[in-house]
């Protein structure tokens, strides 16, 4: 994409150079460092979320994200469905087709002539 000519310097200098990777190292290895940790600690984590979940003195909705946090672990998340209507005729957009068609060669003629009450005229002289 081309930049615009007006643009501050400042602008320009932001974009990636073309090939190139605008993170050749990769992540940072402290994320890495990070999630080994807490996949060392899950099974201390799950039973904190158990204990949470299963305890009635515990605040309601706390009790409900750590029973939601438990099933989304075991189970994975909900799959998300969408309904769509597919036509396969395509007979929608045939006449989208053929309206805008229709749109455009109207405004064709009213670049040649005149539109009165549907009645095309060409030239102001041929009138009756």
């Amino acid at each position: 994409m081309a930049r615009k000519q007006n643009e501050p310097e400042a602008c320009k200098a932001r974009g990636f150079q073309k090939g190139r990777s605008g993170n050749p190292k990769g992540r940072p290895p402290i994320i890495r460092e990070v999630q080994e940790m807490a996949k060392d600690l899950t099974p201390a984590l799950i039973s904190n979320l158990f204990e949470i979940a299963t305890d009635e003195r515990a605040n309601a909705s706390a009790r409900v994200q750590a029973s939601v946090a438990l099933l989304d672990r075991g189970w994975g998340r909900p799959k998300q469905s969408v309904d769509v209507k597919v036509d396969h005729n395509a007979s929608g957009l045939a006449n989208a087709i053929a309206a805008a068609q229709e749109r455009m060669r109207l405004q064709a003629v009213e670049q040649q002539g005149q539109i009165i009450e549907g009645e095309i005229i060409t030239d102001k002289r041929s009138c009756p």
